[in-house]
């Protein structure tokens, strides 16, 4: 059917926007050059935020040459179409005055279309791979400290300002320039903020391995399950508002001897804990508030028998799968990870079964939806020492 007048252009604008929000976020971004109008209806809160509704939530995923890609969550995720549904969000590596490849940016953390990268301790990049914009956070620097441990990412309401949390070890020198103390801090980095910002001292142990696990976040506080500093001394997890931006200890759901292999994620709209018993049962726990004031309890809400059950696979600590991490997969599903980086486990709470596969690209567990919002904070001047991104053609 034609249409008379100027065509497209005569529609209204609620009209334009529920044509413009079903389209793809590329096709989005270059229906903006048309016209002043379609620029307006595009850059509108509730435009944004109609789209990125529609966007599908997908994982993360590393390849072998480390690009950023995406593969789309669902129950029936199969390692068949893993490379064929991929698709690349950028690529980290660092180049050196040669051109030749020197190392790449670690990727930390995913929030509303936003990760976070570091490219060495105290320089973190926060980049939006849909509209192609990156900047860096406020850098911690060398002196006083000497090493930085990121804790997550996070968005505080009270400011409306993106932030990542930093657990960072302050060396104290005397006049002769020697170090004499050390001192242990968490400190906020605000995406737009020039300066770090010192919040409260951290726990004077050494954060293990590479130090903290990446966090589960769920109603406004971030949850550290065995990773933090505190955990072996006192067997509890930890959480942090992220509107307060306090701390506190909470204890760990009675997994019984699997704790150490137990793992967080949020299923159908609450935090869980799951784990595995040889392989075959599947427990999980819920975290029940009593409010009024009254103690966090665990309940248990699952145990199912897998079937069929999962083949062996020995971790280097010579157990059977141990799960690392998980994220729901939607419609029941759960995606596990577990010491080989690129085998998962599929776990179908509905029809109680299990699917093991081994994905073309390594798993991060780390969720991302498109966004377009464009923030403010991109347009502020770089580190000179921030190396560049790159983005897919």
């Amino acid at each position: 059917m034609e249409m008379s007048g100027e065509g497209i252009h005569a529609l209204c604008d609620d009209a334009l926007a529920e044509i413009l929000v079903r389209l793809p976020s590329e096709s989005v971004l270059r229906c903006r050059a048309v016209c002043k109008s379609w620029r307006r209806i595009t850059t509108g809160s509730s435009f944004l935020a109609a789209h990125a509704a529609r966007r599908p939530v997908e994982m993360i995923t590393l390849t072998q040459s480390w690009t950023v890609s995406a593969v789309p969550l669902s129950p029936d995720l199969d390692v068949a179409d893993d490379g064929a549904r991929r698709r690349y969000l950028c690529d980290p590596s660092l180049y050196g005055s040669d051109g030749a490849w020197t190392d790449w940016c670690r990727l930390l953390a995913s929030l509303d279309g936003l990760l976070v990268l570091r490219q060495r301790a105290g320089l973190y990049i926060v980049c939006n791979p849909t509209t192609r914009q990156w900047t860096n956070l406020p850098v911690l620097a060398r002196r006083p400290c000497s090493a930085a441990f990121p804790c997550g990412f996070y968005y505080h309401s009270p400011s409306g300002e993106y932030r990542l949390l930093c657990h960072a070890e302050e060396e104290e020198y005397t006049a002769a320039g020697c170090s004499s103390s050390r001192k242990d801090y968490y400190y906020t980095l605000s995406a737009g903020s020039t300066l770090p910002r010192r919040l409260a001292r951290a726990p004077a142990d050494r954060p293990i391995q590479m130090g903290y696990e990446s966090p589960v976040a769920h109603r406004g506080i971030l949850y550290w399950f065995c990773l933090h500093p505190e955990a072996t001394r006192t067997g509890k997890m930890l959480a942090f508002g992220t509107d307060s931006e306090t701390f506190r200890l909470m204890s760990r759901p009675p997994t019984g001897d699997t704790s150490s292999s137990a793992t967080l994620l949020v299923l159908d709209g609450a935090l869980c804990a799951l784990a595995t018993q040889d392989g075959e049962l599947l427990d999980i726990w819920v975290l029940r508030d009593g409010g009024c004031g009254a103690a966090e309890s665990w309940t248990l809400r699952h145990r199912v028998v897998m079937t069929p059950p999962p083949p062996p696979r020995c971790s280097p600590y010579g157990r059977d799968f141990l799960p690392s991490t998980a994220i729901s997969a939607g419609g029941g599903a759960i995606l596990v990870g577990g010491c080989t980086s690129s085998v998962v486990r599929l776990y179908d709470l509905k029809e109680k079964r299990v699917k093991e596969m081994q994905l073309h690209s390594t798993p991060t567990f780390l969720m991302f939806s498109e966004s377009l919002v464009s923030h403010a904070f991109f347009q502020a001047p770089r580190c000179p020492e921030l190396a560049p991104l790159k983005f897919p053609d």
